[in-house]
């Protein structure tokens, strides 16, 4: 049994984000089982139940969409599949408004999940295959009380 890697770094969507899947979810829930006879209509399963599926759609790629970094290069979990990057194809990191890009020789590939204020983690991550980045510092609201 070999042991687990020593420095790896997984970025998620927030558990709060379950939180729109279950609005999803109490929004889906009378449509789907919607009688449209009027108001003295029974319970119906039929063709629009299906609309049950949006949000189970939606907490599988909440579940799924994810960033690994680890010392032998970067995964990127997508709905649907996963892309591995070799820390010896990857030329650097790109930031572009809100998103962090893995630059390649052939294009760049989002990094979903991983945020500006994340870079400094994700050098840490890569074991010096990217230069030290200092942290991020925090942002505090401004003060509410009144100047003299």
């Amino acid at each position: 049994m070999s042991a687990p890697p020593q420095n790896v770094r997984v970025f998620r969507l927030p558990a709060l984000t379950y939180l729109v899947v279950l609005f999803l979810f109490f929004g889906a829930f009378p449509l789907a089982f919607a009688g449209f006879d009027g108001p003295t209509a029974r319970i119906r399963i039929g063709w629009h139940t299906l609309i049950l599926l949006v949000p189970l759609v939606a907490a599988f790629m909440v579940a799924r969409t994810a960033t690994v970094v680890t010392a032998r290069g970067i995964v990127v979990r997508a709905v649907f599949g996963r892309r591995a990057l070799p820390w010896d194809r990857i030329r650097g990191l790109s930031v572009t408004g809100r998103g962090v890009y893995a630059v390649l020789e052939d294009g760049s590939v989002r990094l979903p999940c991983v945020r500006v204020a994340n870079l400094a983690d994700v050098a840490r991550a890569s074991e010096g295959r990217l230069p030290d980045i200092a942290d991020a510092k925090p942002k505090y609201a401004p003060s509410r009380r009144r100047r003299r």
